[in-house]
């Protein structure tokens, strides 16, 4: 057995003292992070701070808003920076790290969302792509998009409905999207919808209101807006071929 050239007393004392570092650096991270929210708060008791981490910058801290809003704070949240962060590197060129982290929080959300609550229409053949799509049955593109679903379908895509009534909840249209929701086949009674306006009034413990919800967290302001399983947006809705394309799925029609 090799015997260390230090005593124990050194030891225990060497590794006591590195504990107490440990300790110290996540508490004066934690008081950081408690700093910065207080004084944000301090300001308007309305602006919500959902999280307070260091950033890649040395010396800031990346401050994420029940909004959706980005803030870059010095540990004093005396300097900040509303906007994005880049990284310029050689292989990459400019990397939007503000955009890709919140693409991991959307793509995290949406895979949480019960299959159950959504209106799915399957690709057929192999998958190989999925879509997130918030929708409203009273708007022209959406109507648009809804016509180019069998298209899609073919070409491995799998669409899935999320509520999204541009006119707020408790709107007729989104009275009309809950019995819509409500109904026995939901998938059929949107077809229908979309195609003639036409809805069943029905009633249920519907989701609407929530994806709502979450659709103004995760900052859509029209429809279609359309997210792939990696969280990146897509606004509005041209074409399937061109939605195709943007999904890297090849038109085999």
């Amino acid at each position: 057995m090799i015997k260390s050239k230090f005593s124990d007393p050194v030891v225990k004392a060497f590794c006591t003292f590195m504990v107490f570092i440990a300790v110290s650096s996540n508490a004066l991270a934690g008081s950081i992070e408690q700093l910065i929210t207080e004084k944000i708060q301090a300001i308007s008791a309305g602006i919500v701070v959902e999280s307070v981490e260091e950033s890649p910058w040395t010396g800031m801290y990346e401050v994420t808003l029940n909004s959706g809003e980005v803030i870059f704070s010095d540990k004093n949240a005396q300097y900040m920076v509303l906007g994005q962060m880049f990284n310029l590197s050689p292989e990459h060129g400019f990397a939007n790290l503000t955009q890709q982290k919140f693409e991991r929080k959307v793509a995290l959300r949406l895979a949480a969302i019960d299959p159950g609550e959504q209106i799915i229409y399957a690709a057929k053949g192999e998958e190989k792509a999925v879509i997130s799509v918030f929708t409203d049955i009273s708007c022209y593109y959406c109507k648009k998009l809804h016509k180019a679903l069998p298209e899609l379908q073919e070409n491995g895509v799998t669409i899935k409905y999320l509520a999204f009534p541009r006119a707020g909840i408790g709107s007729e249209v989104a009275n009309q999207m809950s019995s819509i929701w409500c109904a026995k086949d939901p998938a059929k009674a949107m077809d229908l919808a979309k195609a003639t306006g036409s809805v069943k009034a029905l009633t249920c413990d519907d989701p609407v209101a929530s994806q709502y919800e979450l659709a103004r967290q995760l900052g859509v302001n029209a429809t279609p807006t359309i997210f792939t399983e990696t969280g990146a947006k897509i606004s509005g809705f041209a074409s399937a071929e061109s939605l195709l394309q943007e999904l890297g799925v090849f038109n085999l029609n």
